[in-house]
């Protein structure tokens, strides 16, 4: 099952908790002249955040290059809330940087790639 593609990059399906998308509200609490805090809720924005155990040089390389480009991409990602992929445009929070596990057929895979996304617009 696809859960995630970046830019054209079909990511493995991860499992064991390590795939989430969850709606996030953007909101800013709003210190009024009379002294009350009120919350502004502005709409809500998309947050996924997905690890794998080991991935290859050629997919990290191409995957990093998205993530550590500080510039929005797309995004096709199966929502909590659905069974059908939605698209959308997202930045990179975090990145978890992986390390290098071993080597395989002479190709290195990389060990613990994560990563935190958010939408760049929000919606609601």
């Amino acid at each position: 099952m696809t859960q995630l593609i970046i830019n054209g990059i079909y990511l493995p399906e991860t499992s064991r908790d390590k795939y989430q998308c969850y709606p996030e509200e953007l909101s800013v609490n709003v210190a009024m002249i009379s002294g009350r805090t009120v919350r502004e809720v502005r709409g809500h924005v998309q947050m996924i955040s997905w690890s794998y155990d080991y991935m290859g040089n050629d997919q990290w390389r191409q995957l990093a290059a998205v993530l550590r480009s500080g510039s929005a991409f797309p995004v096709v990602y199966l929502p909590d809330d659905s069974d059908k992929m939605v698209s959308g445009t997202f930045l990179t929070e975090t990145v978890t940087q992986p390390t290098f596990a071993f080597s395989r057929g002479g190709v290195g895979l990389w060990h613990n790639v994560g990563f935190t996304l958010r939408e760049v617009s929000p919606h609601d």
